[in-house]
């Protein structure tokens, strides 16, 4: 049974957006989870050039109406987006900027999880309106899974053989660690656990960030001893390394050949957030599998009898 049973997919017909369609498709269950398929169609944008270098232009939409009709870009949802195994499916059509409304839709759905493909855009209109993944994922109330790039996919596969949970030890990363946990009980696979130390290096003028890789194991495996369980298919994993944080995810996932990571949102506050930024939207920048983003340490739809407690494509 999957932890989600209202998934909101956004898709915008590109070849990322049909991966990133079949990983969502694999975190669904047949009986108990709905799929909503949505194509937002934006208003169109001109760019007016800046009056003098280092001026920032002007952007304003179009003034001419958009003809939309909603039935044949359903049509095209329907064949663009075929999942594998009898889902149930549901194809939405909204106009406005996408990102708001991805957002709005997912309110009013109640979704569990909004899956979508990033940098689907090019050219102008994909310098212009940034990315929309990175904007779902700092404001989305739900966990949020996206797929970087087709490109890269040899290991954008639908059959998900681990999931690598990074974790700093925070309350919003004790929450994407059930998550994680759900999924791998429910697709029955792997499970690794991984903590990133900070590398020695530092900034000039400031003591250097001391690690005490003891207690760095000990904590892991104190970790590993509250969510190991014989619902597991497989024991629970745990890594530790050093350096960028990051960088060292993706490696650590290549490395153990796990398909899916699942990390929590805004794990660091004060000074280390400031300094490293946001580690969630870094990985998923440079992912070459999908990433589920948790936010915050508690989802509002979750219930004790189907999904994970206390809670993030």
């Amino acid at each position: 049974m999957s932890p989600f049973r209202t998934i909101l997919f956004a898709s915008d017909f590109s070849e990322r957006s049909r991966e990133a369609f079949r990983v969502a498709c694999a975190l669904a269950a047949e009986a108990t989870t709905r799929v909503y398929v949505l194509h937002v169609v934006e208003p169109a944008h001109l760019h007016e050039e800046p009056l003098g270098f280092g001026d920032s232009g002007v952007i304003h939409p179009q003034t001419e109406e958009r003809v939309v009709e909603p039935d044949s870009v359903k049509e095209k949802l329907c064949a663009c987006h075929v999942p594998n195994r009898p889902i149930d499916l549901v194809q939405l059509v909204r106009e406005g900027e996408a990102s708001d409304v991805i957002l709005r839709v997912a309110e009013e759905l109640g979704a569990d999880l909004i899956a979508l493909g990033t940098h689907g855009r090019t050219g102008l209109q994909r310098l212009l309106a940034g990315s929309v993944a990175e904007a779902v994922l700092r404001k989305a109330k739900c966990p949020v899974l996206a797929l970087r790039s087709a490109e890269l996919g040899a290991r954008v596969t639908q059959d998900i053989r681990g999931i690598l949970h990074a974790t700093d030890h925070s309350e919003e990363c004790r929450g994407a660690l059930l998550v994680a946990r759900g999924l791998a009980r429910d697709l029955g696979v792997r499970l690794v656990i991984l903590h990133v130390t900070l590398p020695a290096e530092t900034l000039p003028g400031v003591l250097p960030y001391v690690v005490d890789l003891r207690q760095e194991h000990a904590a892991l495996e104190a970790l590993r001893a509250q969510v190991e369980g014989p619902d597991l298919k497989a024991p629970v994993e745990v890594m530790l390394r050093r350096g960028n944080v990051d960088i060292e995810i993706r490696t650590a996932a290549r490395q153990a050949e796990c398909d899916l990571i699942v990390m929590g949102t805004h794990g660091r506050t004060g000074l280390r957030r400031l300094l490293m930024g946001s580690v969630a939207e870094a990985v998923l920048r440079g992912a070459d599998c999908p990433v589920l983003a948790v936010r915050g340490p508690t989802p509002h739809h979750a219930s004790a009898a189907h999904r994970p407690v206390a809670l993030a494509l």
